[in-house]
């Protein structure tokens, strides 16, 4: 008889934990981010742009923390209802989207031009000046053409070939991009 009540127990508790999987695999399946995640890390974190949204209808500005929180899905403010993130040049060109897309730009202050300075300089550094403390190449030169960059990379750049830019950053040593943030 303990034997019969132990194995239902165990039973009991295997159904349970498949179920409580199953649900937490559904809810993840709900909550995929509909918008390109390298694109929204790359201008709400490494680029700092701006970004408009509309929300409960009404169009608002500088709305990067909002934005990054309703299209990221592990944020607990995740919306679906958003469902697309697009690069413009400026503000101007951010009026007239649907009120499902979030729309980002190059913010107008030093930092941006900042960023791209420093990403000019870092890829333009020789062979010879990527070598770390122990005497070992840090990296390999970057050759932006590789990345269908041209040399500088401009703040058009950070819109038009986002990907490229985003390549670029990503080939940078950890230690570089932490010293352009």
């Amino acid at each position: 008889m303990k034997k019969t009540i132990k194995r239902s127990i165990v039973l009991i508790i295997l159904l349970s934990v498949i179920l409580l999987i199953f649900t937490l695999c559904n809810m993840r399946r709900e909550r995929e981010a509909l918008v390109n995640l390298d694109k929204l890390e790359f201008a709400f974190h490494t680029i700092m742009f701006d970004f408009q949204m509309v929300i409960d209808g009404e169009v608002v500005f500088r709305a990067n923390l909002h934005a990054r929180n309703a299209a990221h899905p592990l944020s607990p403010y995740f919306d679906p209802f958003y469902t697309e993130l697009v690069f413009v040049h400026n503000q101007e060109e951010a009026q007239g989207f649907p009120d499902n897309v979030i729309v980002a730009w190059p913010g107008d202050r030093p930092h941006t031009q900042g960023v791209v300075n420093m990403l000019n300089y870092r890829v333009s550094l020789p062979a010879g000046e990527l070598v770390g403390p122990s005497g070992r190449q840090t990296r390999e030169p970057i050759i932006l053409e590789d990345f269908g960059l041209t040399y500088p990379i401009t703040i058009a750049d950070l819109v038009d070939n986002w990907e490229g830019v985003v390549a670029v950053w990503k080939a940078l040593t950890e230690n570089e991009r932490m010293d352009l943030r």
